[in-house]
């Protein structure tokens, strides 16, 4: 890829849709992968529409490279193909009836390149991104796979300075997403600029990002590396989303009273206020009749209410004081005859426990 186009990213993206308002500040620097996750109805899509030009800003600025783009109260605003930004959509949008090399070749025709530059520029794309010999072919005769590096070919050739990437591996089937996901990460790392993957897939963030940003509503609720988003989420979104148990609660002298009832012995003991505990669910152990308690300071007992296969595991959803989702076996359920309505108890280590301020 290129390596003299490249770009820094500093935005404050307002957009109003009917009752709903996008309001957050967004930051990613030259060769960034910046992940942005959140629900339906977040404002992930809308982000990148604002970023690309394709929607209007209420309010706020956007800046790439020093350059302005869009602020409203200044009276600038620069049309897509003026602001040097490639988009990658879920569905691709590749046009039907044009060849692959003719659709890659739009975006530099769009700025003004000759037809015949264009072609020139659209093949080498194509053959940088392994899809050197579909040229000829048309949308309809591709994979899955080859349509996602088409997209990103077609991006790519405009030679931008920022990248969109609306969920681009959304449209394959699993077995094909989890090998384009290793040939896109492949991809990402030569562009000089920085890339904004939105996403509903956690494990597509944590392999692919160096950044994670977390939307919910319209507004930024988490931030940071995929380690400290995994380890420490701070809604039950983000805690959903990464597979992790959260729990509200206030601490004093190792001990978190709950919220929602219980409580959780903890290992740091200097901990005091606010806080929210983290526990992985294969960190709970469960027994079928109470054991002793051992070196597992939190001990307490639980209903299955669900089971569940989670790749080669069985994820168990166990209400108590605190419910929990705990990750065993499948040899395990079977000789414990774990079942939906079983009276189980649930036991972990304090310090497989992560409790942290509650900064929310």
């Amino acid at each position: 890829m290129n390596p003299q186009v490249a770009g820094e990213l500093d935005a404050a993206v307002e957009v109003e849709r009917g009752s709903f308002r996008l309001d957050l500040d967004v930051q990613a620097g030259p060769g960034e992968i910046l992940a942005v996750l959140g629900p339906n109805g977040a404002g992930k899509t809308t982000l990148l529409r604002a970023l690309a030009g394709l929607l209007p800003l209420s309010g706020g600025y956007v800046r790439l490279d020093g350059t302005v783009l869009d602020d409203p109260a200044a009276g600038v605003y620069l049309d897509p193909p003026r602001r040097r930004v490639g988009v990658v959509f879920q569905d691709y949008r590749l046009f039907p009836r044009m060849r692959v090399l003719d659709n890659v070749a739009c975006g530099p025709r769009s700025r003004g390149v000759d037809r015949a530059s264009a072609r020139h520029a659209a093949q080498q794309w194509l053959d940088r991104l392994d899809v050197g010999e579909l040229a000829r072919r048309r949308p309809g005769q591709l994979s899955g796979g080859q349509a996602q590096r088409v997209a990103l070919a077609r991006a790519l050739a405009t030679e931008p300075r920022l990248l969109l990437l609306d969920e681009p591996l959304a449209a394959l089937d699993a077995r094909t997403r989890a090998t384009v996901q290793g040939e896109l990460r492949e991809h990402l790392a030569g562009f000089a600029g920085p890339t904004l993957l939105v996403t509903h897939d956690p494990l597509e963030a944590l392999l692919l990002a160096d950044r994670i940003m977390a939307l919910e509503a319209g507004r930024i609720v988490q931030q940071g590396s995929p380690h400290d988003i995994a380890a420490r989420p701070v809604t039950d979104y983000v805690a959903t989303l990464v597979g992790v148990n959260l729990y509200a609660g206030v601490a004093t002298g190792g001990r978190v009273e709950l919220d929602d009832g219980g409580a959780i012995m903890i290992g740091d003991t200097a901990l005091a206020g606010r806080v929210l505990v983290a526990v992985r669910p294969s960190a709970i152990t469960v027994y079928t009749s109470r054991p002793d308690p051992g070196s597992a300071r939190n001990l307490w007992p639980g209903r299955i209410d669900a089971l569940a296969p989670l790749g080669d595991r069985i994820r168990l959803s166990v209400s108590g004081s605190p419910g929990a989702l705990v990750d065993v076996t499948a040899p395990a359920v079977a000789e414990l005859s774990l079942a939906r309505g079983r009276d189980v108890w649930l036991a972990t280590k304090a310090t497989e426990v992560d409790a942290y301020p509650d900064g929310r």
